[in-house]
C-alpha cells in the first residue's frame, strides 16, 4: 500500500451528491481536509453537511445526533461549523439507533485488519470476482465498512476504494486506512447513498444487509452507484435452507439467545459473546477439525460452525459478538436472495455453493 493519505477529497467529492435531492456538492474548506459540504449556487435543498478529518459525514436523524456527541469540540472552531451545530441542535433529536451503536461498539473493540487470517477470508468472499476487477483503475463501492477490514483487502490489491458506514466506526476504517491514499471513507446511511449514479466500477456489502430494515431500499442504492455492466457483491445470512430439521431446531435457541443477549449492556454482551465463543464454538470448531484431519469431510462439513475450524479464537469472539450483539437480523434462502437482486436491477446472478451462505454476485442491467 502507498505510504500516505494524500487528498483522497480531491477525487471523492466530485462522486458526492446530497443524499436527500441529489444536487452535487462543493467542498468548502476552512483547514486541510475539514470544513462543509454546500449545494452548488441555484439549489433550493440547502442541506449543509460537515467534513470532519477528511470523512464527509452526509447524515440525517439519529446519526446527526450521535456525530454532535461524539465531536462536539469540532463544531466550535469555525463560524460555518458553529452555524451548522445550532441548526442540528434546532431539530427535534430522535431517539438513537441502537443497531448502529451496537456495531460502533463491536468494530472498537475487534478493530484489527491486514492479518493473514483476514486474508484467508477474504478469498472466501471475493472468489466470485475476477482478477481484472482489481485493476488499479477501477474505483469500487464498499457498503457498510464497519472497522474497513475489506476495503483495505481490495484497496491493497489494486483499486481505490470508497468505503461507506453509518456509525463512528468510519473512524476506526480511518484509522486502519491512513496508510494509503486510495481508501476515502463516508459516514451515510446505505438507504440515503450519496453518490452519482454509475459512480463505481463495481461494489460489495458483506454483511450488512440483513441488520437494514429495509434492505431492498440500500441495495437498490448500491447498484445505482455502480455503473451499468458492473458487478455487486452481496453476503447475506442464510436461512438454513441447505440444513437438516435438527440443525434448523438448534439455531431457534441460538436465535432467541441473539434477542435477549443483544438487549443487554455492551460489556455484558461481550462477556456473554466470550463464553459463548468459549464453550460452543471453539469446541465444535475443533471437533469439525478434528473429523477433517481424519477425512470425515462430510461429518466435519455438516457440524454446526464448521466454518471455524480454520478461525482463530479472536475470529470467533468477533464473530460470536456479531451474531448475538445485534438487534436486528434477517435471514435468506437461496432463493429469496436471488430475488432480493433481481429485483433491485440485477442480472446473472450467481449465489456460491461454498461457505459462507449465501454469498454472490449479480451484474447490473445495461442502461436502456
Amino acid at each position: 500500500m502507498s505510504h500516505g493519505r494524500g487528498r483522497t477529497l480531491d477525487w471523492l467529492v466530485p462522486l458526492l451528491v446530497c443524499p436527500r435531492c441529489r444536487t452535487r456538492l462543493e467542498l468548502e474548506e476552512d483547514a486541510p481536509g475539514q470544513g462543509v459540504l454546500r449545494h452548488a449556487s441555484g439549489s433550493q435543498c440547502g442541506l449543509v453537511y460537515p467534513v470532519i478529518d477528511e470523512i464527509p459525514r452526509l447524515v440525517t436523524g439519529s446519526a446527526r445526533a450521535a456525530l454532535l456527541r461524539h465531536r462536539r469540540e469540532w463544531f466550535t472552531k469555525a463560524p460555518a461549523r458553529a452555524d451548522l451545530r445550532r441548526h442540528w441542535t434546532a431539530a427535534e433529536a430522535p431517539s438513537a439507533d441502537h443497531v448502529v451503536a451496537g456495531f460502533d461498539f463491536e468494530w472498537k473493540t475487534f478493530s484489527h485488519v491486514g492479518s493473514p487470517e483476514l486474508g484467508e477470508v477474504f478469498g472466501l468472499y471475493f472468489d466470485q470476482v475476477h482478477p481484472a476487477m482489481f485493476d488499479d483503475h477501477r474505483i469500487v463501492l464498499d457498503g457498510g465498512c464497519g472497522a474497513g477490514r475489506w476495503a483495505y483487502e481490495v484497496a491493497r490489491r489494486g483499486p481505490r476504494v470508497v468505503a461507506v458506514d453509518l456509525g463512528m466506526s468510519i473512524e476506526v476504517a480511518r484509522r486502519n486506512t491512513a496508510s494509503t491514499s486510495r481508501v476515502a471513507l463516508v459516514q451515510a446511511d446505505l438507504r440515503e447513498m450519496p453518490f452519482a449514479p454509475a459512480a463505481f466500477d463495481w461494489a460489495y456489502s458483506l454483511g450488512v444487509l440483513h441488520h437494514l430494515n429495509e434492505p431492498n431500499r440500500a441495495l437498490s442504492r448500491l447498484v445505482e452507484a455502480t455503473a451499468p455492466g458492473g458487478i455487486v457483491l452481496l453476503y447475506l445470512y442464510y436461512a438454513l435452507d441447505n440444513r437438516g430439521f435438527a440443525y434448523r431446531l438448534l439455531f431457534r435457541g441460538v436465535d432467541l439467545t441473539r434477542r435477549l443477549s443483544s438487549r443487554t449492556p455492551r460489556s455484558v454482551t461481550l462477556v456473554l459473546a466470550t463464553a459463548i465463543a468459549t464453550i460452543v464454538y471453539w469446541p465444535l470448531a475443533r471437533a469439525s477439525a478434528l473429523a477433517a484431519r481424519f477425512g470425515l469431510v462430510g461429518l466435519a462439513d455438516a457440524l454446526p460452525l464448521s466454518f471455524y475450524r480454520e478461525r482463530s479464537f479472536r475470529t470467533m469472539r468477533n464473530d460470536s459478538l456479531d451474531r448475538f450483539g445485534t438487534r436486528l437480523e434477517r435471514r435468506f434462502s437461496r432463493r429469496q436472495m436471488i430475488q432480493l437482486m433481481e429485483a433491485a436491477g440485477l442480472a446473472d446472478v450467481r449465489i456460491s455453493p461454498n461457505v459462507p451462505y449465501w454469498h454472490g454476485i449479480g451484474r447490473r442491467r445495461p442502461a436502456h
